[in-house]
């Protein structure tokens, strides 16, 4: 062959070989750029949202707001609570759980305080943030602790101002739904209380009694003390579950209406409407929920800070239940818009 021939030759094929030895070098570091890349697509984090309960009005809008911050800041909820909410250790028992699966945060609302104390120091302790709603633990907040709170000072003026006006100044009263174990609750009362005193001496309070945990006990207390009781003019019912046993007791003796009921945290809309129940106040747990969430995401950015919020309440009367303040508060809907 002549000489240009084969230098030619020669150099085609040591370009072939060229090239496939760089093909076989290329391949692997391509192949590890991929797994690079898929190994730094990291999962959303995941924050725990535990209320006292689900699928009521008073916890359902908390998991509205709190949703909608998630998605505006790239988080998912874990949503989960107890059947009932008086099942303090299926409460701590999901706090549990939540911390096994890894979770970023967690945001709940005790039932009780004072057990939930030694669970939420236990999460503290492991660098978990933690945002408390509703009620106060009794332990002051920090960096990894917040607290977002319901006005149960302006919750209790609120319902003596209410009952006052109802009833013209003078009067007989009966306190149903109190919660010793829930500081939140005791809050309300006593506020209810000195405000009456201090602004409505010409009304009595003739009966105190102690919640019980489900509405069909409520209304068997509410319908023993209209039958054996003092004779009372109104009703200030400090719980979900005590607001809506009180009123199906006076629907059963014909009161509803005659006796003035006042509630808290309920969304009885049609007795509010025609009577039945004279006004709720209502915590904006909507509202809650969201603040909860930005304190999660600015714990989580290492911005958390000693922060405690308190939420204004809201009086539902037959004038406003169908305003549009109402129906934000009572906003259910947590799902993504489509």
């Amino acid at each position: 062959m002549h000489t240009g021939m084969r230098s030619l030759a020669w150099g085609a094929a040591l370009r072939h070989w060229t090239r496939r030895a760089e093909n076989r070098l290329t391949l692997p570091f391509f192949l590890l750029a991929l797994l690079a890349g898929a190994g730094c697509k990291r999962d959303p984090p995941v924050i725990a949202v535990i209320p006292r309960t689900c699928g009521t009005a008073l916890w359902e809008p908390e998991h509205a707001g709190a949703a909608a911050v998630a998605r505006q800041r790239g988080f998912e909820i874990y949503w989960n609570a107890p059947m009932r909410d008086d099942d303090t250790q299926a409460q701590i028992a999901l706090i549990e759980k939540s911390l096994q699966r890894g979770y970023a945060g967690i945001i709940v609302s005790p039932i009780e305080t004072l057990p939930m104390r030694t669970p939420i120091q236990s999460i503290l302790a492991r660098g978990v943030p933690v945002v408390v709603v509703g009620t106060e633990l009794g332990f002051p907040p920090g960096p990894k602790l917040s607290y977002v709170l319901s006005d149960e000072r302006a919750a209790g003026e609120m319902a003596a101002r209410r009952i006052g006006s109802v009833l013209s100044g003078k009067g007989s009263i009966a306190i149903l739904g109190i919660n010793p174990q829930l500081t939140s609750n005791l809050d309300r009362e006593r506020s209810l209380e000195v405000t009456l005193a201090r602004e409505f001496p010409g009304i009595q309070v003739a009966v105190r009694q102690f919640g019980l945990s489900s509405v069909p006990q409520e209304q068997e207390a509410a319908e023993e003390l209209l039958v054996k009781g003092p004779k009372v003019d109104a009703i200030a019912a400090l719980s979900l579950a005590s607001t809506r046993g009180v009123y199906y007791a006076l629907v059963e003796f014909g009161k509803a209406g005659v006796i003035k009921l006042v509630g808290f945290d309920q969304d009885l809309l049609p007795p509010v409407r025609t009577g039945g129940i004279d006004s709720v106040v209502m915590q904006n747990t909507y509202q809650m929920g969201s603040l909860a969430m930005d304190l999660m995401d600015r714990a989580l950015h290492g911005k958390g800070t000693a922060t405690v919020l308190e939420v204004p309440p809201v009086l539902m009367t037959r004038e406003n239940v169908d305003s549009a303040q109402i129906r934000q508060i009572l906003n259910m809907a947590w799902w993504p818009p489509r």
